[in-house]
């Protein structure tokens, strides 16, 4: 008896993932459908639900790349400070990749957003473990400066990432990270020096 062998499909999984992340990078959730991604790969949908049970499923692939895409950002060398630098390269991407950074942040898929960006939280915080300018502070005021920041420009990412008046470039973005950042720390230091 002749064994029923599965059937091939020209495309991998990794194919299917990558095609519907630059579909949701170029017209974000409202572009992305099993159509949407069938037509991109001159298939029928049927290669996909081999792969994925749901489409929620490859949602969450999707969301994943898009994690990896931001911790790229946010660890490239800018200014020679890491933790600047992180801020900066959270609101460069949010600039630079609007459909991705609005499809993360969005009511279906922010929970998932962040689950893995809880992951790139504790990447970013541990590689700032022999950072000078936190030598000195608790763990918990290390935290208050992380948050306080992360709150700051969490805001500034959804300024340049919505269409507005105003021109945002790269300088520009760096410039608001700086003077924001400084700020917050300059802040919270004296605050913590005049807590008994």
């Amino acid at each position: 008896m002749d064994k029923i062998m599965p059937p091939k499909f020209k495309f991998t999984k990794d194919e299917i993932i990558e095609t519907g992340f630059r579909i949701v990078r170029q017209f974000g959730w409202d572009g992305f459908t099993a159509r949407s991604i069938a037509d991109e790969l001159g298939s029928s949908s049927r290669p996909i639900y081999s792969f994925f049970s749901s489409l929620e499923q490859l949602e969450e692939e999707i969301i994943k790349k898009a994690v990896s895409l931001l911790h790229e950002y946010m660890i490239h060398q800018r200014t020679g400070d890491p933790w600047i630098d992180h801020g900066i390269g959270y609101v460069t991407f949010a600039h630079k990749e609007k459909k991705l950074f609005t499809g993360l942040n969005d009511e279906k898929h922010i929970q998932i957003f962040k689950k893995y960006g809880d992951l790139i939280w504790d990447t970013v915080t541990n590689s700032l473990s022999g950072y000078a300018p936190f030598q000195g502070l608790s763990s918990e005021q290390i935290k208050q400066v992380q948050v306080t920041r992360w709150l700051y420009a969490h805001g500034l990412a959804f300024q340049v990432s919505n269409p507005t008046l105003e021109i945002w470039d790269d300088d520009k973005i760096e410039e608001m990270l700086l003077i924001g950042s400084e700020a917050i720390y300059d802040g919270l230091m004296k605050r913590f020096s005049s807590t008994p």
